[in-house]
């Protein structure tokens, strides 16, 4: 055998193994930071309110502004366009989306509304005037004025403007409804995000024509 053949076998032997070993290494090196990359990103998802003009991005675990204001509307409609034909149904399909750890609270005012309803022959309709979304806080703010039928007939001075906030909360990949509650018209957060909507609104507006 021919020592310098056999010399330069075992030298390509060797390149060959620590090439494969690099290989190796940068293929380890690839998946450890792929994984990590997985673990780490947020995702996006798209999430559908029950009624919606528009789809809506989810990412990681809170909803944007848009999808915000498509699901304040939904529930607003839910809660208070109601008469004693309907809110049996509504209310069913509401709860769905409640939060286990307000599902009980909300679900006994639910059925003191839905009594006083049936009890009176009565029946509210909500006239939505303006929503301010908090996407920090998954939140949002909706003013609009109630009426109240009694009989088919309008109660006479019964129309009001009102304020609620409707807080979300994700649990298990899915927003579901924390609170809903009346508040005063002049609370100072619900002020300020009133105010900033009204000019993101006019801003979207005079974009549009441009």
């Amino acid at each position: 055998m021919n020592p310098s053949r056999q010399l330069t076998d075992i030298q390509s032997v060797a390149t060959a193994l620590k090439r494969q070993q690099f290989i190796t290494f940068m293929l380890a090196a690839l998946t450890l930071l792929l994984a990590l990359h997985a673990l780490t990103k947020q995702t996006t998802v798209i999430l559908e309110p029950p009624s919606r003009s528009k789809t809506i991005a989810v990412v990681g675990e809170k909803v944007d502004g848009a999808w915000l204001e498509e699901m304040g509307a939904w529930v607003a409609h839910m809660i208070l366009d109601a008469s004693p034909h309907s809110i049996a149904w509504q209310q069913e399909q509401l709860l769905k989306w409640v939060h286990p750890a307000t599902h009980g609270q909300m679900q006994q005012e639910m059925a003191v509304q839905a009594k006083r309803l049936i009890d009176t022959n009565a029946s509210t309709v909500f006239w939505l005037q303006q929503m301010a979304p908090d996407v920090e806080r998954q939140r949002v703010a909706l003013v609009g004025q109630l009426d109240t039928y009694v009989n088919g007939v309008k109660v006479a001075n019964s129309s009001r403007t009102m304020y609620f906030l409707l807080q979300f909360e994700a649990k298990g990949g899915r927003m579901q409804i924390k609170e809903w509650k009346e508040v005063p018209g002049d609370d100072i957060w619900l002020t300020k995000a009133l105010e900033a909507a009204a000019k993101d609104k006019e801003m979207e507006k005079a974009n549009a024509k441009r």
